[in-house]
C-alpha cells in the first residue's frame, strides 16, 4: 500500500516545514507544476533535511496530479544539511 492510498488533505508531507498535502495539491492546481515552483510556493523541501525526506512524496504527488510519469518530473538539487549555530559559537572559533 502506498502512502497516497491513505492520504488526507492535512497529512504532513514536509515535516521540517510542516507543509500539508492539501497545500501542495493547491499549489499544483494554482500553476506550480515543477518541484522548484512547489518548493518556492510552499517551502516544502526547504527545511533542515533539504528535501531528503519529503522530495519523493512531493514528486509522487506532482506526477499523480498532473498525470505525468514521476521519472519525467524535473528533479530538485540537494543542498548539504546544515546545523544552526549561535553567533557566540562562531565568535569563539576566531580566538587565537
Amino acid at each position: 500500500m502506498k502512502w497516497r492510498d491513505w492520504k488526507v488533505q492535512n497529512t504532513i508531507v514536509c515535516r521540517c516545514e510542516e507543509v500539508k498535502l492539501g497545500e501542495i495539491i493547491s499549489s499544483i492546481e494554482s500553476g506550480a507544476t515543477t518541484l522548484r515552483a512547489i518548493k518556492v510556493v510552499t517551502r516544502a523541501g526547504m527545511g533542515i533535511c533539504q528535501g531528503r525526506t519529503c522530495r519523493p512524496l512531493i514528486e509522487d504527488c506532482l506526477s499523480k496530479t498532473i498525470k505525468q510519469d514521476s521519472n519525467d518530473v524535473q528533479q530538485l538539487n540537494f543542498g548539504n544539511p546544515i546545523r544552526p549555530i549561535r553567533l557566540s559559537e562562531l565568535a569563539n572559533t576566531r580566538k587565537g
